[in-house]
């Protein structure tokens, strides 16, 4: 499974630091905002699967519901 860490960040617009409104990687963040910081109590773990198996063990672990864990099916 491809795995990606999406975090809220406190960014710099206009002059004045504000939340994000949606979940941000690192990577996607840094391109418009590098000085933005990250909320840690945030973290959402994103987990694609690449395989039917891994779509299949996926789908059976989203039904348990994990709040800090997020499948994309």
């Amino acid at each position: 499974m491809v795995s990606e860490d999406v975090y809220f960040w406190q960014i710099q617009w206009a002059g004045r630091w504000m939340l994000t409104s949606r979940r941000y990687s690192e990577r996607d963040v840094r391109i418009e905002h590098p000085e933005a910081i990250r909320v840690d109590d945030s973290r959402l773990t994103i987990l694609t699967p690449e395989n039917l198996e891994e779509r299949s063990f996926a789908m059976k672990a989203a039904a348990l519901g994990n709040p800090d864990v997020q499948y994309r099916l």
